[in-house]
């Protein structure tokens, strides 16, 4: 059996015009080379599997070409060449920073550079992850660098520019590499697959090409791992189920669900999604993603935006012409909104499922079915219920002692209030039975309501009352002893992590100062700061506490004795530092030392 190569090994370019996706640096590159405007040094950064080492091995067989193509590619012919793809080139050396990041490696790299090539122009140094190198290893590899021989050549590569010392950007050329696009991923899987005689679905190749994420040999491992799983045959159904991805068939039908308000559909497709194994944080922002490719298809200036194939495309076009730009716009700011708060929530499903029925909602609003409560005015609208003021006392008398039974037998009996006649309403009849307020209760009406409208001084009075008492248990009075039994136990609700401050507090007893006002004497502004900070605390405790919304907080730092003085600030341990041992100020005036503010 032939040994295998892996399609990142087997399809690496080896020229300028197969490498994928990086257009303007290999041509930057290629200009270079046709005006003989070498640098001595290159930096090449980016994510990784975008071809920075392939391209400094393609750019050093390069330059060291014997017979170079009119269109300045290598010519694989020359013994250049033929060493440098057998790998027994003697110019060209490759080392990973990683494993030689000391100094004394870098040393040993500068012995060598000294010797110039057996044949050829250059020696070219590729030095990969060299942000990897230590911080001494950067300063020892400065000075040679920045002035090599003329036949050495530098091309670093790291997916870490940030980590590499501004010093060694300053010297070096450099290219920044790009994410590939998902649509040059598929077109490279495409060419593999033909080459290797695989059958795919197009939209197959597109799930590899986003799950790789701009990278093309992540993209070719993957398209190895399907290979191996599906055969020779890649469908979309197989390669969704083995990279554990989300169908697009499941977004679409979730966004049916939602703009139909279909609240049932919607819950029980996600259960089966969470069912299969998917969590909810990638469902989320799955479902994040379809709707902004809804949005991106509802305009044709943004359509160009989806990195989907054509055949999913269409499905986006259609299905966006069903959706208004207010709905995908408030469903986006819910989707996010949950995504924002997914980690911090206890109840995980719970959280997407608000979001569904919120999104829901958006076009099909939930309906108020909660009966209204009959007002005063139905009563006379109803047929059942008319009121005449004309009507004979004898013609209400009978459905009014009904009623006033009824009324006996389901609610107890409300107690009458005094109200002289001038207070009663004008068209009420006196026929001496009080059927109509003892009836409300057949209309689902409180007497209460009835005494409102037909006594509103009363009540007034009554709610004044109410009021002056409610008043009267705000300013309780309390004792001091009281006082400090509720500071205690303020300080003991305080949370563990403020230790400090409770540390601070429990030297500041409270007293009481005339009626509402209670004092803290402390002997540190330290300590006064604690107390002011946290003032609206102590007072909503403590006025809670003791039933006194009256009570007032004030500090006063006491004059205590030398020997009572805490140190709490630098100043003040500086003071008492100062006073224990005369040396320490003697010190800082030999040496014009001041203290900071």
């Amino acid at each position: 059996m032939d040994n295998f190569i892996v399609s990142a090994r087997k399809y690496r370019p080896s020229t300028f015009d197969e490498v994928v996706g990086q257009q303007s640096i290999v041509q930057t590159l290629k200009n270079a080379i046709r005006t003989r405007q070498i640098a001595q040094a290159f930096l090449f950064t980016g994510p990784r599997g975008v071809g920075k080492t392939t391209t400094a091995r393609i750019f050093a067989k390069t330059i060291n070409c014997q017979n170079l193509t009119p269109n300045f590619e290598p010519c694989n012919h020359c013994d250049s060449c033929k060493d440098f793809n057998n790998n027994t080139s003697l110019n060209i050396f490759e080392l990973d920073a990683a494993s030689n990041n000391s100094v004394d490696n870098i040393r040993s790299l500068i012995d060598q550079v000294r010797i110039p090539p057996h044949h050829g122009k250059y020696k070219v140094y590729i030095i990969d992850e060299v942000h990897m190198l230590s911080q001494n290893a950067f300063n020892a590899f400065l000075k040679t660098l920045e002035e090599p021989p003329d036949y050495v050549k530098f091309i670093l590569a790291t997916t870490e520019k940030h980590k590499v010392m501004a010093t060694i950007l300053s010297r070096c050329q450099v290219y920044d590499f790009k994410r590939i696009t998902t649509e040059d991923i598929v077109h490279q899987l495409q060419h593999v697959a033909q080459n290797e005689g695989i059958s795919y679905e197009v939209e197959a190749l597109h799930v590899i090409a986003e799950k790789a994420d701009g990278a093309m040999r992540d993209a070719l491992s993957i398209f190895d791992q399907l290979v191996t799983y599906s055969g020779c045959h890649l469908t979309y159904q197989k390669v969704a189920e083995s990279l554990y991805v989300l169908s697009y068939e499941d977004y679409f039908k979730m966004s049916e669900d939602l703009l139909g308000g279909k609240i049932s559909d919607a819950l029980i497709l996600l259960n089966d999604i969470i069912e299969r194994g998917f969590e909810g944080q990638m469902f989320i922002n799955g479902l994040g993603k379809h709707f902004r490719n809804l949005w991106l298809a509802k305009d044709p200036a943004s359509v160009g935006l989806l990195e989907v194939s054509e055949t999913t495309r269409n499905f986006y076009l259609t299905q966006a012409q069903k959706c208004s730009l207010q709905f995908l716009a408030k469903a986006l700011n819910l989707i996010n909104q949950c995504d924002a708060n997914y980690r911090m929530s206890l109840n995980k499903r719970l959280a997407i499922e608000i979001t569904l029925i919120n999104i829901c909602q958006i076009e099909n609003p939930f309906t108020n079915s909660k009966p209204k409560a009959p007002t005063t005015p139905s009563l006379t609208t109803e047929p059942n219920a008319q009121y005449s003021p004309k009507s004979s006392p004898a013609a209400t008398a009978a459905p009014s002692s009904s009623l006033s039974q009824k009324s006996s037998s389901l609610s107890p009996q409300v107690p009458k209030t005094s109200a002289s006649p001038s207070q009663l309403p004008k068209s009420s009849p006196n026929n001496g039975n009080d059927s109509p307020k003892n009836g409300l209760s057949h209309f689902g009406l409180q007497t209460a309501n009835l005494r409102k409208i037909s006594n509103p001084v009363e009540e007034k009075k009554s709610e004044k009352t109410e009021e002056n008492q409610k008043h009267e248990q705000q300013i309780h009075d309390f004792t001091e002893e009281e006082l400090l039994i509720k500071w205690t136990s303020f300080l003991d609700a305080l949370n563990e992590k403020e230790g400090a401050l409770v540390c601070s507090l429990r030297m500041a007893k409270p007293r009481k100062m005339g009626n509402n006002t209670i004092v803290f004497r402390v002997f540190n502004s330290v300590i006064e700061n604690d107390i002011l900070s946290n003032q609206d605390r102590i007072l909503d405790f403590i006025r809670s506490e003791l039933s006194n919304s009256q009570i007032k907080l004030i500090t006063e730092i006491t004059a205590s004795s030398e020997n009572n003085i805490k140190a709490y600030t630098p100043l003040e341990r500086l003071k008492e530092l100062t006073q224990r041992n005369p040396a320490v100020n003697e010190f800082m005036q030999k040496f014009n030392l001041q203290p900071e503010l």
